[in-house]
């Protein structure tokens, strides 16, 4: 993929940070809990298949990228963003709260709305 050198590499980086850091303070959980290579408590694994989803959404990082950035499988990678995809096409409460998180991701990143 590259080295730490490597600017696409390190934004990556802290873009997947951002995420992580945004998801963590929403959700109420450790950002060292999103890092763990483990799986987790229930709420822990979602809110990591968030911050999956929205490295993916807002920041447009491919499956490869996110695997590399939050230690996981690409097929996990996938998994997540399908799930959590999913979800908001059936809870509109759930899609709300979401966008508005891809807002706050897109503020912090110094992203256009």
């Amino acid at each position: 993929m590259g080295s730490i050198q490597d600017p696409a590499v390190f934004l990556a980086a802290r873009r997947a940070s951002l995420a992580q850091f945004i998801v963590a303070q929403v959700h109420g959980v450790p950002v060292e809990e999103l890092r763990k290579p483990t799986r987790g408590r229930p709420h822990v694994a979602r809110a990591r298949q968030i911050s999956i989803h929205l490295a993916r959404r807002v920041f447009d990082l491919n499956h490869r990228q996110l695997a590399l950035e939050f230690g996981r499988d690409r097929s996990t990678v996938h998994h997540a963003c399908c799930l959590i995809e999913g979800m908001r096409r059936q809870n509109d409460q759930f899609d709300s709260t979401l966008t508005w998180m891809e807002t706050l991701l897109r503020r912090a990143a110094g992203m256009p709305q």
